[in-house]
């Protein structure tokens, strides 16, 4: 067997620098290229020194396992600072994830294993350039890195979505809310508007929206396709809840949307979040 040092120690830094600017960035640290790649650097040298070693000397199989994790949770710990304990933990666990993804990939797209005999494990490219894994570690930090801010995006606006009830007349319908910092629609009175869904009214109101004894008040909107009106009612009370707590607002205003608001019910204002997700109380 033939072991090029130059080739493994530029494969263990490209991979090393590639999963732990993953890992911390994973964890919202604070990823300092210089001193992530002192730290790939370090795992680098540890990495080659012992694949080397490996060669000469054959040690038992715990003790193999214990060095080699042991030096994959202590590198993340080094790669950047962070303000709680706990995000170190959570860096390791995010490097070890990635190291394994990582592996895994690369044994799924090169390896190929052989049933025959006492089995053993041949790669389909033996000539692989090593220039090509490097480029391939660099493509995995950023669509991981991509992904995770993905899913971190997505988390924030689930977040955003609570459940809601609204009372008026008797009736009671449940609805899903979003939460929408730019719904800043106020009334004549200065009352926060909830921007409601045109069939969620409907069903509420069908009894007396055309009956003319439900007051209805104009508020201008401004949007994409220029100025507009919104008209806008009172229901007895709206309900929003956010985990443990319920935030409770009597004679809401409801304005009811010209468009379709697609999966939510209700776009919330800014300023009935105050409560909905903290104590809780009524207004």
């Amino acid at each position: 067997m033939t072991v090029y040092i130059d080739l493994l120690f530029i494969n263990n830094f490209a991979a090393d620098a590639a999963l732990l600017y993953c890992a911390v960035k994973t964890v919202k640290g604070d990823a300092k290229l210089w001193r992530i790649a002192l730290v790939a650097l370090l795992g680098a040298v540890l990495g080659t020194g012992y694949s080397v070693f490996r060669l000469y000397f054959k040690l038992p199989a715990p003790l193999d396992f214990f060095i080699k994790y042991a030096v994959a949770a202590l590198l993340p710990l080094l790669a950047a600072a962070f303000k709680k304990k706990r995000t170190y933990a959570l860096c390791s666990l995010a490097f070890a994830g990635y190291m394994f993804a990582f592996a895994g990939m690369l044994t799924a797209i090169f390896a190929k294993f052989e049933t025959g005999g006492e089995g053993s494990v041949s790669y389909t490219y033996e000539t692989l350039p090593s220039g090509l894994l490097v480029l391939g570690a660099v493509a995995f930090s950023f669509g991981a890195v991509r992904l995770v801010r993905a899913l971190s995006k997505r988390r924030r606006v689930v977040s955003l979505v609570c459940p809601c009830k609204l009372y008026f007349k008797g009736k009671e319908f449940s609805a899903k809310g979003f939460f929408d910092t730019g719904n800043r629609l106020t009334t004549r009175a200065g009352k926060p508007v909830a921007v409601a869904d045109r069939s969620l009214v409907l069903r509420l109101m069908e009894d007396s929206l055309f009956s003319g004894n439900t007051p209805c008040e104009k508020v201008r909107v401004r949007t994409v396709n220029g100025d507009a009106e919104m008209n806008v009612f009172s229901v007895d009370k709206l309900e929003i809840y956010c985990g443990r707590g319920v935030n409770i607002i009597e004679n809401a205003a409801i304005g009811v949307s010209r468009e379709r608001l697609g999966e939510y019910d209700l776009i919330l204002p800014h300023a009935f979040a105050e409560d909905a997700c903290g104590k809780g109380r009524s207004q």
